[in-house]
């Protein structure tokens, strides 16, 4: 069974699964944005918050040496700059730190330091959470406050302008490329306008990934242009490394332009103000946008040349929600650049988040064309004709029935999604197969698979697998290596080769690694000179962040079925010894009801944990029928605890659904379902129940 295949493209520059400082203690603060409280005098330390766009919305706490809080700003505005009156007895050095949390419980974080009372400046950027990295000793720049507390880290002028030496060494190709070799990425002077140092903010994304609680793995990426198929420039260590090499050489060209970040602003409040309209006077179905406001928003004023993933404008295609009376009032913000495409236009893709009417958060991205005109920054699209996509997918898998439970596994990897789109009149698949080459040089195959919503990765034999998830590597969640592989007891999914990939080897993968598509079609396209069914069409994805390593993973709490409600699905599994062992059979009606008998919640969320957006039942159609693989899916707010996961037939021949849906057929079989997530990195994450017998050799 494939795991989530929900099109999620969350953006940032800098993603910290960390936790803020909580507490205060004489709250006093005045923030670029906000309004000032009145505290008693002390230090003011002032600076700028920025990942290259201003980090709006976060709030910055202050801690001195002894682990108290002694000041806090109101969230940052627009331009980034925050200014901080501590109490009158705080002690330093300082630990600063920047936390925003969005609604799905993700938190982004960025921290910074100061030395002693005679340094009141600090700026909070990826480089300088880079700087509190190498000062603390696990690594980890959420630690490092406690750490100081505790006396096991060291904050001194000495230690600190080391420190910025090391880090100005590591990244010297990039400033050099950038012109900021001089700057002190502490102190200085620069605005969030996307000229100058904030041009190199915009041009790097640092991540900052515990394996433990003494190591982390840090990973540095140039953001830029590259060709197709090319893997862009980056940089991985550990933290515990003590002489980090600098970046390879960069050229300069391919960096993003001075101004763009101001550009990309400009385009978010103009689709903001898009949003603001009336749907009627927005669009009309089912493709004719109306508003100036909002043709102004696509290249050449014309939503037609907009083309992403095979998808067009239309109030059921691309920017669907245009026509959607209940999206009035959209908000478009947190706009951060991501890397220029390699083609004639040097289109760029930009990172951004809506927040809906409701509160409602998401994250996507966007490819923009730059106009000859105006230099305003427009919608294109990626141009491609078919859908795709990558990310870095991580699992933990939990046999709930038949007494399985010791089988529990960690994944992790990527996932290759490919809709499994069907030719005019319901003539079958349009694509035959697809043929992806990863950034390491290994080529895997997708195919359709009876009535699956997406492509299934063929493994040996040829079969063709229910899932699109590649694994890397796995690990039982107990630790046991003398128990048999997962893949050797666990044969229904897709397993890479054996062995599987190290550990060091995944901490070493590149976020936006270059992967390459060929679609191959059951029939020829008109659309197209070429033979399809022979010759293939291309297309490039990137995925954003690198799969996570099974140590790193197993720090990242996962939302969980409820007790009660697992207690109910195993009352109602079929016994050992019978076809669908393991497996609930439904009868006929039956609804994909996702919470305990009388309305309990379904799933809970702890603290630290990410919460469920999306919930998918897989299984088999009914005996009698195609017996083939369907999923259905049904997506959730983050406050969400149940769901009611609909059944919808993918093509005509589909059997699985009660008259059509949306509850199921009788026979249908249920063989797992799982909790999906994601974090603002665009890491995709899955806690699948299954239902169904391991081959299990005594």
């Amino acid at each position: 069974m494939r795991n989530d295949h929900r099109r999620y493209a969350l953006t940032g520059l800098l993603m910290l699964a960390l936790a803020g400082c909580g507490g205060s203690s004489g709250v006093n603060s005045g923030a670029g944005g906000g309004g000032t409280v009145t505290a008693p005098v002390g230090l003011t330390v002032s600076g700028v918050a920025a990942t290259g766009a201003a980090f709006t919305g976060a709030v910055i706490t202050v801690v001195d040496s002894r682990g108290v809080t002694v000041g806090q700003s109101q969230p940052v505005g627009t331009n980034g700059s925050y200014s901080i009156t501590l109490d009158a007895a705080a002690v330093a050095p300082f630990v600063l730190v920047a936390n925003r949390t969005d609604a799905n419980g993700a938190v982004q974080t960025l921290v910074s330091v100061i030395p002693s009372a005679s340094a009141t400046t600090a700026n909070i950027t990826p480089i300088t959470t880079l700087i509190a990295s190498r000062l603390s000793p696990s690594g980890d720049p959420g630690k490092l406050a406690g750490e100081l507390a505790a006396g096991n880290a060291v904050i001194s002028a000495q230690a600190v302008a080391a420190t910025v030496t090391e880090v100005q060494a590591i990244l010297a190709p990039l400033l050099t490329a950038t012109s900021t070799t001089g700057f002190n990425p502490l102190t200085g002077t620069f605005s969030t306008d996307g000229t100058g140092y904030d041009r190199l903010l915009d041009s790097v994304n640092i991540t900052f990934l515990p394996a433990s609680s003494t190591t982390t793995n840090i990973e540095i990426s140039v953001k830029q242009e590259v060709a197709d198929g090319q893997q862009p420039t980056s940089l991985s260590f550990s933290s515990n490394t003590t002489t980090v090499a600098p970046l390879p050489a960069i050229d300069p060209t391919t960096l993003i332009a001075e101004g763009t970040s101001a550009k990309i602003t400009q385009f978010l409040q103009a689709l903001t103000a898009c949003y603001a309209l009336p749907a009627n006077q927005r669009a009309t179905a089912p493709s004719t946008v109306l508003a100036a406001a909002c043709l102004d928003v696509f290249h050449n004023n014309d939503p037609a040349l907009f083309r992403n993933n095979g998808g067009t404008v239309g109030s059921s295609g691309a920017f669907a929600s245009l026509f959607n009376p209940n999206a009035v009032g959209v908000v478009f913000s947190q706009g951060n650049y991501e890397f220029t495409r390699d083609n004639a236009d040097k289109d760029i893709v930009v990172g951004y988040k809506t927040t809906g009417p409701d509160g409602s958060e998401s994250y996507d991205s966007f490819v923009l064309r730059t106009s000859t005109v105006d230099g305003k920054l427009r919608l294109i699209g990626n141009q491609y004709r078919f859908p795709g996509r990558v990310a870095a997918y991580q699992q933990r898998r939990n046999f709930i029935s038949l007494d399985q439970e010791a089988y529990d596994y960690f994944s992790t990897g990527y996932v290759l999604d490919v809709a499994n789109r069907q030719r005019p009149g319901n003539q079958g698949p349009l694509f035959n197969r697809v043929v992806v080459t990863t950034p390491t040089g290994s080529v895997l195959t997708l195919q359709p698979s009876g009535n699956s919503s997406f492509l299934g990765l063929v493994k040996p034999g040829p079969v063709v697998s229910g899932t699109s998830f590649v694994r890397l590597r796995s690990e039982y969640v107990d630790g046991n290596t003398s128990r048999p592989h997962p893949r050797n007891v666990d044969p229904t999914l897709f397993f890479v080769a054996d062995p599987d990939r190290t550990e060091a080897s995944l901490a070493s993968a590149k976020s936006q690694g270059s992967w390459r598509f060929e679609y191959y079609l059951n029939v020829d396209d008109p659309a197209t000179p070429q033979d399809d069914t022979t010759v293939p069409e291309v297309q490039y994805y990137k995925n954003r962040a690198r799969a996570l390593t099974i140590a790193e993973l197993r720090t990242q709490g996962l939302a969980q079925l409820t007790p009660a409600l697992i207690a109910e699905i195993r009352s109602g599994t079929e016994p050992a010894g019978v076809q669908d062992a393991g497996q609930i059979v439904f009868v006929a009606g039956d609804p994909g009801d996702i919470s305990t008998e009388g309305g309990g919640n379904g799933w809970s969320v702890g603290t630290g944990q990410l919460p469920p957006t999306q919930i998918t039942m897989f299984g088999r159609s009914p005996r009698t029928g195609s017996n083939a693989n369907f999923t259905d899916s049904v997506e959730v707010r983050s406050t969400a605890r149940q769901a009611v996961v609909a059944c919808s037939p993918q093509s005509v021949t589909d059997d699985h659904c009660f008259n059509g849906g949306p509850t199921f057929a009788e026979g249908s079989r249920l063989s797992g379902l799982h909790l999906s997530a994601r974090d603002v990195a665009g890491r995709e994450y899955a806690n699948f129940y299954a239902l169904y017998q391991l081959n299990i050799v005594p």
